[in-house]
């Protein structure tokens, strides 16, 4: 439940992959959120390192090549998955969607990673993912009846 309209909210997400893994990990998120409540997811962090947490270089063929679907109810948004190297290898290593990811009251929240190749490296991978988002109100249109509005007659 929201204590203020709207409240800033992060959620987590982290998966581990073994050397030679290629098998894609599924997370669902819990939202929280009441029945008049929507969550606006509005980017993306991403974060690759060792299982152990060390650092991993952000040069080609170090292991930092995945795909990531966000799956809201039945709809994958966007239709395809996407590859997260070059949010990864940017400066800031965020990625801000154009427009925001709407989640509404009962509708699963899951967020899919996949390597797009075997995990060479026998330290493995962990890719985390910091969902950008706050959880608001509804804001309902405001239907007018006669009472609204004065009359003479």
């Amino acid at each position: 439940m929201a204590n203020q309209d709207p409240q800033p909210e992060i959620y987590n997400v982290q998966s581990d992959f073994i050397q030679t893994a290629t098998a894609g990990v599924t997370t669902n998120i819990q939202t929280s959120q009441a029945n008049n409540e929507e969550v606006r997811i509005y980017a993306m962090m991403v974060g690759i390192t060792t299982i152990a947490g060390a650092a991993v270089s952000k040069l080609v063929g170090a292991d930092v090549d995945f795909n990531v679907q966000i799956t809201v109810g039945p709809n994958n948004i966007p239709t395809n998955p996407f590859s997260i190297a070059p949010t990864f290898c940017s400066e800031t290593q965020m990625l801000t969607f154009p427009s925001p990811i709407l989640v509404l009251y009962q509708y699963p929240l899951q967020v899919t990673i996949t390597p797009n190749a075997a995990i060479a490296d026998a330290a493995g991978r962990t890719v985390t993912l910091q969902l950008i988002s706050e959880l608001a109100l509804q804001k309902v249109a405001g239907t007018y009846t006669d009472s609204d509005f004065p009359r003479s007659r």
